[in-house]
């Protein structure tokens, strides 16, 4: 096929000028993704090897090289791996394209597909017009004839054409550097032709990289008394897998651009877990605690999981497998020398050491958090700010680690401006206080100023605000915490009375009922239709109503949450009580039937507005308030 030019179907320049200003703080880091998307390349060549040895022909070898020629200020990183086929390069560098990348760019809107694209082949390798103003990718698919010639400037187009690539299978990228002036944060001007400047790069971001990153490099010999200048092929990396390396031996240094190399986030991470399993189940795994959430961290169709290592070969990135929903935060990579080379999806979700490992990176995921917040409380706040949400999700979906998730959970609370756990919950307790109480809602500022508080706060009890978006499902999960069983203070029969003042209220309530039996009775016809019972409220102190779910009916607040997921739910009739002492009965009691009947609505749509919940008609809530204010006499 012909030499064709084709044009980007998306905002390339705008996406340069993110990845140049935005992601990427250093030049140098080009060649850390290329040298990291060569390594993807053989480690997918080695692995569909195994099911087809003719891939790979005999002296073929797996290793990157690197080449610059400082005349024509040319870089080159050529690799013996998968390489591609004509579509797959339209298609990979052309991830760009896909119609989220402007919602990506601006991040104004979320995108109407997967915009996913840090670690994607195209934006790695778009790192490249970082240092260069042209660059050419000449590829050839392993099991084909057929080579491919890609070219572009940066701009809007690039060029493609088949050609056969000399050296076969494989990938070469070429880079035609920019000349720069400016300085970089280390006060020089990089010349990323000049050998030392590569050797450094490679050895700083690349050294653990497991096929040998190659370049030829001039050596001085001694040779007949005389010193002689040759060139000679240079190893510039290690090689040695990280995980299989003693964790006394391995820097900070080299664990953060370990995670960087895994996860493409350029901060650090907040927490480093090494872990090795020996005996009778073995693997090796280094795990991460990201700093921050990723941008795309909440988009439905996210990838997440670590990555899969079979006796270091390449298995699956992702695996999902291993880690449960509630710790997807987590970013790594596990090795283990048990499992079969030819794993599918279905053989990882049944697999019984895939079972293990998972049981045991989840227990040792958790004791690493504990030890956080045992040992730098600050750090593990800063964790929770970014992912505590999630790691609640635990309590409701697995009932078997709730033990071990609620010494790890943080709430709001009415009485410390921090946020506190279960156990500095417990520990400031009144003596005569029963259980632990909380309240669940969409916002702070909506349960601090709940009518349901007011006794509690009279009585000097602490309740637990639950506004977290997960904490409706948690709030159902929680039954006990060191014996002190969890009560919602939104549900009927809520019991935070001594027994002498049950009897004092008992009385009072005796006494409140007769007297306003008939008011009761008018109101519960009038909201027949909207609330199962009206009763005398002991829980109230200032407010004149409020709305209690039954103890076998969903909560306001939980009906809410399913109907925002697009799921139908009955609507269950919740309890209305009245504050009998509030004077604005006393006064209701003298008006003519009908205007109780509309202060009844008036009052039964405040409750609703109260509890977080949308009133069903606010224009005529509206004109009831309008009508009551004008009746008043100046």
């Amino acid at each position: 096929m012909t030499k064709q030019v084709q044009s980007f179907q998306a905002e390339t320049k705008e996406l340069l000028d993110l990845m140049i200003h935005s992601l990427y703080s250093h030049r140098e880091i080009f060649l850390r993704e290329l040298i990291s998307n060569a390594s993807d390349a053989l480690e997918k060549l080695k692995f569909e090897s195994l099911t087809d040895q003719s891939l790979i022909s005999s002296g073929h070898q797996l290793e990157i090289r690197i080449e610059v020629d400082k005349t024509k200020r040319t870089l080159s990183i050529s690799d013996g791996g998968i390489g591609m086929t004509r579509e797959e390069v339209v298609q990979n560098i052309g991830t760009i394209a896909h119609s989220g990348t402007k919602a990506f760019l601006k991040m104004k809107q979320e995108a109407k597909s997967n915009p996913e694209l840090i670690g994607q082949f195209g934006v790695g390798f778009y790192s490249s017009f970082m240092v260069a103003d042209r660059v050419t990718l000449h590829t050839q698919k392993a099991g084909t004839q057929a080579g491919v010639l890609w070219e572009s400037d940066g701009g809007g187009t690039y060029s493609i054409e088949d050609l056969a690539r000399p050296q076969g299978t494989g990938t070469t990228i070429t880079l035609h550097l920019k000349e720069f002036k400016e300085k970089d944060e280390e006060g020089t001007v990089p010349d990323f032709t000049d050998t030392w400047v590569v050797k450094d790069i490679v050895k700083k971001y690349s050294d653990f990289v497991a096929y040998p990153v190659k370049m030829k490099v001039e050596q001085e010999i001694q040779k007949d008394d005389k010193t002689e200048t040759v060139i000679e092929d240079e190893t510039l990396n290690s090689q040695k897998a990280l995980w299989l390396r003693s964790p006394s031996e391995i820097t900070q240094e080299e664990y953060s651009e370990f995670y960087k190399l895994l996860s493409h986030d350029w901060t650090d991470p907040l927490k480093t877990i090494h872990y090795k399993a020996e005996g009778t189940m073995e693997f090796a795994s280094i795990l991460f605690i990201p700093s921050k959430k990723p941008f795309n961290y909440d988009y439905r169709d996210r990838k997440v999981g670590l990555s899969l290592y079979v006796k270091r070969v390449f298995i699956k990135g992702d695996c999902e497998e291993l880690l449960p929903p509630y710790l997807r935060f987590v970013k790594g990579m596990v090795d283990s020398d048990d499992l079969s080379l030819n794993v599918s999806r279905e053989i990882l979700q049944q697999d019984r050491q895939i079972v293990r490992i998972k049981k045991a990176l989840t227990s040792k995921i958790l004791n690493s958090l504990k030890e956080l917040l045992e040992g730098d409380r600050p750090a593990y706040e800063k964790f929770w700010s970014e992912f505590g949400a999630t790691l609640k999700e635990g309590i409701a979906a697995e009932a078997g680690v709730t033990d071990k998730l609620q010494d790890l959970v943080f709430f709001h609370t009415t009485e410390s401006k921090n946020l506190t756990t279960l156990k500095d919950y417990v520990g400031r307790m009144k003596p005569d206080q029963k259980a632990i109480y909380y309240i669940t809602g969409e916002s702070l500022n909506q349960v601090q100023e709940s009518p349901y508080l007011e006794k509690l706060r009279a009585k000097g009890y602490e309740v637990l605000l639950m506004v977290d978006h997960v904490d409706a499902w948690v709030a159902t999960s929680l039954n006990k915490y060191d014996e002190k069983p969890f009560q919602s203070i939104m549900a009927e029969n809520l019991d935070i009375s001594t027994e002498e003042e049950k009897k004092a209220e008992q009385e009072k309530s005796k006494e409140a009922e007769a007297r306003l039996k008939p008011l009761i009775d008018t109101i519960q016809e009038a909201l027949k239709e909207n609330v199962k019972e009206v009763k005398i409220s002991d829980r109230l102190t200032e407010s004149p109503v409020c709305l209690v779910s039954s103890t076998q009916g969903a909560s306001a607040h939980m009906e809410r949450i399913m109907e925002a997921m697009g799921q139908a739910v009955p609507k269950s009739k919740r309890i209305l009580e009245i504050n009998a002492s509030h004077p604005l009965f006393e006064k209701m009691f003298k008006l003519p039937r009908a205007q109780q009947e509309e202060w009844a609505d008036i009052l039964y749509q405040q409750a609703l507005l109260n509890e977080g919940s949308t009133i069903p008609h606010p224009m005529q809530y509206s004109q009831k308030i309008a009508r009551l204010m004008m009746s008043v006499s100046s």
